[in-house]
């Protein structure tokens, strides 16, 4: 029985390939022009998931709602086009699994450390391209394969409360789910399902409340 053990230990392999996701993106402005600009300071950069800074569930209209945020879920679409799975070890693992220093939130938008309150208490969104690497752990490629068509069918979300499954070696220990993702997310583009848009203002909050909080 242990021999058995130790054999299946060793066919153990580990697979590689980027994956598209979609993200949300918040972003505190009183113009569209305004807004745009702050946008562009994030495209072509990558952000770190494990920088709490970069994301929030703060209510629109709140102080604690940062100037640029993310939503706190993204959703992955299926691998990234022309990109193939990988046969990695585990030194690639944990290599892909560092957090790049350059992008922590204070690194790309080292102006921006707190809060900032729009004169018009405007908040613009936008649906955004993103790509990271996902790893996976199989016995085979041909499950590794299998699994990615099961994710591009399904494409499933990734909440940040669950960021410890995600984005931790730890994760792929999940047997139903062995899949974790490189915490360093490159921005790709502005998607064509939601261009920048006005979301919320405080001309258009009614009830006087704290106000929604951004969606997922």
């Amino acid at each position: 029985m242990t021999l058995s053990i130790v054999q299946l230990s060793f066919h153990v392999g580990y697979f590689s390939i980027g994956l598209k996701m979609a993200a949300t993106v918040y972003i505190q402005a009183d113009s569209l022009a305004e807004a745009q600009g702050k946008l562009e300071q994030i495209l072509l950069k990558s952000i770190d998931a494990r920088d709490a800074r970069w994301f929030s569930d703060a209510s629109f209209g709140t102080p604690s709602l940062p100037e640029i945020s993310f939503a706190t879920a993204m959703e992955i679409r299926g691998p990234a086009q022309h990109d193939t799975c990988k046969t990695i070890n585990i030194d690639d693992v944990e290599q892909l699994m560092l957090s790049s220093p350059d992008a922590s939130k204070s690194k790309v938008l080292p102006r921006s450390p707190s809060p900032f309150r729009s004169k018009t208490g405007s908040f613009y969104w936008a649906d955004l391209e993103v790509r990271t690497v996902g790893i996976m752990k199989f016995e085979t490629e041909t499950e590794a394969k299998a699994f990615l068509s099961q994710i591009t069918e399904e494409s499933p979300p990734v909440h940040w409360e669950m960021a410890d499954e995600w984005f931790e070696l730890d994760g792929l220990e999940n047997a139903e789910y062995p899949l974790i993702l490189s915490p360093n997310i490159e921005v790709l583009a502005i998607s064509d399902a939601l261009q920048l848009e006005l979301h919320w203002s405080l001309s258009e909050e009614m009830n006087g409340g704290e106000g929604t909080r951004p969606g997922h």
